[in-house]
């Protein structure tokens, strides 16, 4: 496994990459207040990714993720700005009634169709092959992360880079990693 610099890294036609839930937010969660400093190599990276024809791939999994952090945060920022409960019963029996609640689906729908679609390959997750290595992912439970170790493992399988600025990755050790996380490029 090799951890790479996303300042650095310039991608070829025909490489294969898969970005990790937190650089989707970065890249489409607008109200994240994330610092330009750290947006900003992703941003350009992405933009070198999709450039020199390299596949970005997205699977069902990735996909959830994504969508379920998009609605769990917007849900959280507009319940401290209005003064709502942060509660599990009241997301699930009052917000998700809400005309804000259909603003977020209609707000993802958008960026499904019209930013992600157009430039990533969607794929199968090909969990039904994985379940003889599932103990494999309970190793080191310091770190474990179900999705991240299962994208280490299916991302492995195809040859593909993930980019993420997520120290969690530190434990994938099947699949290279593109990142910014000075802890994950620290020798």
């Amino acid at each position: 496994m090799a951890i790479l610099d996303a300042n650095t890294h310039m991608p070829k036609e025909g490489e294969i990459y898969f970005l990790d839930c937190n650089i989707l937010m970065y890249m489409h969660y607008t109200n994240g207040s994330y610092d330009a400093s750290l947006i900003g190599p992703y941003s350009t990276l992405m933009t070198r990714i999709v450039r020199s024809h390299a596949k970005l791939l997205m699977n069902d999994v990735l996909l959830s993720e994504f969508v379920n952090t998009y609605i769990q945060r917007e849900f959280h920022r507009l319940a401290s700005l209005n003064g709502w409960s942060h509660t599990k019963s009241y997301f699930k029996q009052t917000f998700k009634l809400s005309a804000e609640y259909s603003d977020i689906l209609n707000e993802l729908k958008y960026i499904i169709i019209r930013q992600i679609k157009p430039v990533f390959d969607f794929v199968d997750s090909g969990f039904s092959s994985f379940s003889g290595d599932i103990p494999f992912l309970f190793n080191n439970p310091q770190t474990f992360d179900f999705n991240d170790r299962y994208y280490g493992y299916e991302m492995n399988k195809v040859g593909a880079f993930i980019v993420t600025n997520d120290a969690d990755f530190s434990d994938v050790q099947s699949c290279n990693i593109i990142t910014t996380n000075r802890h994950l490029l620290a020798p």
